[in-house]
């Protein structure tokens, strides 16, 4: 018949300079492991007939190392720790002439084996257990029989120990097994955070060059885009030559665009480091919105592209920095109409929300981007790949900045697009910023 379970073997430690008393221990302790074979036996049996599984939890078998001396208990103890085959519990007699004397070998013991429990068996009335506990500490680890002692007394002090030092053994390997994983999460959360501060470091040192170099940039270009103005308008006497007048218009019109490259790079540094700041006032929506779209009107008539504005009457003031307002919609309204073709169009609508908030959305009926791609086309230099995109420059700063300005004013940015039907960005302010 197969066991139901591989029983536990303890290994126990006895250390008496009687022999007869020793062959006690050895006849109480593997009587005990036959009787609980036996009752295995007979569970398996009964397993095997009626297919009733009973609990084999518990199963003990015993090891026995014998020892007449104290010295050989200790030399026991001492191999026992190097081969990793260490005692449960030891029985030790406190009297063993004519070596160590129990105490002595139990003192010993217990600097080479801390968690081992020490039952001291004695059939002397002065022992005195608080005297030994001095010696030989902890005293959670000591325990006491009288001799001549019982035999179920002795297997329950087997059993009980036993089972007890494999539980705070268990326990010992599951609370290093925790330090260990600790440690390496403290590890690795110490490579994160460093990882972290470098890549902090690294943006914000990005950031700072950037917003230095385009503020570099601007004041040459401000005298470029001015004085090539100045001579597209003729201040200071007529320029005959038409190639001439041919470069200039080319001068200015690509200093312009450069500068607008310029300002939108040193505004999302100015952004990403928490240095951008507003200048708030009252806005009125329907005059924001018609400013803007004359600013983007010659664009607009270019590209084939009509503008219209469908707004709610009566719409609240919106408290916030007009000029950042009016970036918001020039951005967006610029995007939506380099993305869309001949004959398309895009609408701007704007209502009031029933949780008091304000809803501004521009709707176009361009290229539309594909779902995978959304998130890229909210971050900062990208850009979506398709043919039309291609065909025109941009930084792909438009999008971010639109979305960053909008936060600081409170508010979100969404966008929702259909490739091939058009795409809407919605902007939402809170109740709070109307007046």
């Amino acid at each position: 018949m197969n066991a139901m379970a591989n029983p536990q073997t303890y290994r126990i430690l006895i250390a008496d300079d009687e022999q007869n008393i020793l062959n006690a221990y050895s006849s109480v302790l593997h009587a005990d492991t036959g009787q609980r074979q036996a009752a295995d036996d007979l569970d398996d049996l009964e397993s095997e007939l009626f297919g009733v599984k009973k609990d084999v939890g518990g199963k003990q078998r015993y090891e026995l190392v014998l020892c007449q001396q104290g010295q050989q208990a200790v030399s026991a103890v001492r191999q026992a720790a190097a081969a990793g085959e260490r005692f449960s519990v030891a029985f030790l007699d406190v009297r063993m002439p004519p070596g160590i004397s129990g105490v002595e070998t139990a003192k010993e013991i217990r600097a080479i084996d801390p968690d081992l429990h020490i039952v001291f068996v004695t059939a002397y009335s002065d022992t005195d257990p608080r005297r030994i506990a001095s010696i030989v500490p902890p005293i959670e680890r000591l325990f006491y029989v009288a001799k001549p002692f019982q035999p179920l007394e002795l297997q329950q002090f087997a059993s009980a120990l036993s089972n007890k030092w494999k539980a705070e053994q268990d326990l010992s390997v599951a609370h290093e097994e925790l330090k260990q994983q600790y440690r390496a999460l403290q590890d690795a959360n110490h490579d994160l955070i460093g990882a972290r501060r470098k890549a902090e470091s690294a943006n914000r040192m990005k950031t700072e060059f950037m917003a230095n170099v385009s503020h570099e940039l601007r004041t040459p270009l401000n005298s470029i885009i001015g004085f090539s103005e100045i001579m597209i308008n003729q201040h200071y006497g007529p320029m005959d030559n038409e190639k001439y007048r041919s470069y200039v218009h080319d001068i200015f019109t690509s200093g312009s665009h450069l500068l607008g490259i310029v300002s939108d790079i040193l505004d999302i540094s100015k952004i990403e480091v928490g240095e951008m700041d507003l200048q708030e006032d009252t806005v009125e929506i329907p005059e924001i919105v018609e400013t803007a779209l004359r600013l983007v009107g010659a664009k607009a008539e270019a590209a084939k592209v009509a503008l219209r504005a469908e707004l709610a009457p009566e719409l609240p003031l919106l408290f916030g920095d007009p000029r950042r307002i009016k970036q918001i919609l020039l951005n967006l309204l610029s995007n939506a109409i380099k993305f869309t073709g001949d004959g398309g169009s895009v609408t701007v609508r704007a209502e009031r929300l029933a949780d008091g908030g304000l809803w501004i959305a521009i709707a176009d009926t361009g290229i539309g981007i594909a779902a995978a791609d959304l998130e890229r086309a909210m971050a900062p230099f990208s850009q979506v790949d398709s043919k039309l995109s291609r065909q025109y420059e941009g930084t792909g700063l438009g999008l971010p900045i639109a979305k960053s300005l909008t936060e600081l004013h409170g508010g979100t940015l969404s966008l929702v697009s259909h490739p091939g039907r058009g795409t809407t960005v919605t902007l939402r302010f809170p109740a709070d910023r109307l007046r």
